[in-house]
């Protein structure tokens, strides 16, 4: 049926860099994730592209004590996770 979902795909998670390589603080994580999925399948987004966007959106606010600074520096450090989320998924 138009919509369903045909295969099971695992998205794996981003890499954090952080200085252990665990979370800073997670809290807001999940939220950041929902909306960015929501908003990249609203878009046009594939499954697929959507849930590595929203996967690396997750893993950077994860990387800061607070919400991490919306600059180009940050954007380029989301890009890149997707990418390796993305390059990543079985």
């Amino acid at each position: 049926a138009n919509g369903s979902f045909t295969e099971e795909v695992a998205i794996p998670c981003a890499s954090l860099r952080t200085a252990d390589g665990t979370p800073v603080n997670p809290t807001g994580a999940g939220n950041a994730y929902s909306a960015a999925f929501v908003t990249c399948r609203a878009h046009g987004d594939t499954v697929l592209d959507a849930a590595a966007l929203a996967t690396a959106v997750g893993a950077v606010v994860c990387e800061y004590d607070h919400l991490p600074p919306w600059s180009w520096e940050v954007l380029e450090r989301i890009a890149e996770a997707a990418c390796e989320v993305k390059q990543r998924v079985r």
